[in-house]
């Protein structure tokens, strides 16, 4: 938990043995990475008006259009997040979709940062490319505290 803290966190949950939705509440924006029931529990820890972003899906319609997807897709797509979007206007939230582009200019960014030390990445292991299945399985189990680095020298 110090670990955590000297990152600066203010509040601390232990996802192993604590639910966040049950300590949690009152938040204007909530970035999901996970999806699924995860998805659903931070959209109740939400006050109404925030907002949930979720990188794991599923896209919603905003998504769809922006990606010059057919109507057929579109509608796919819509049918993908009906679920979550109604979900979410029952508890006066809203749900977006955020697809991870690659960007030249945003990782230009994202340098100049930790350069500054604004950011501060935290490299929990170093991986030789010939072990890139051990260091996923590592973060697959959370055994690993920080980001596991894939090296090809």
């Amino acid at each position: 938990m110090d670990f955590v803290r000297e990152l600066g966190a203010d509040i601390v949950i232990d996802y192993r043995s604590q639910d966040f939705e049950q300590l949690l509440s009152g938040y204007d924006l909530v970035l999901d990475s996970l999806g699924g029931e995860n998805l659903e529990k931070s959209l109740r820890v939400l006050k109404p008006g925030g907002k949930a972003i979720g990188i794991a899906g599923p896209p919603d319609p905003a998504f769809a259009r922006e990606a010059g997807l057919n109507p057929v897709l579109r509608l796919a797509i819509s049918g993908l997040s009906a679920g979550i979007r109604r979900q979410a206007r029952k508890l006066g939230v809203s749900y977006q979709f955020l697809f991870m582009r690659a960007s030249g200019d945003q990782l230009r960014q994202i340098t100049a940062l930790i350069d500054d030390g604004a950011l501060r990445p935290v490299v929990g292991r170093v991986f030789p490319f010939g072990q890139t299945v051990e260091a996923l399985e590592g973060l697959e189990k959370g055994g690993i505290r920080g980001k596991a680095v894939v090296s090809n020298p």
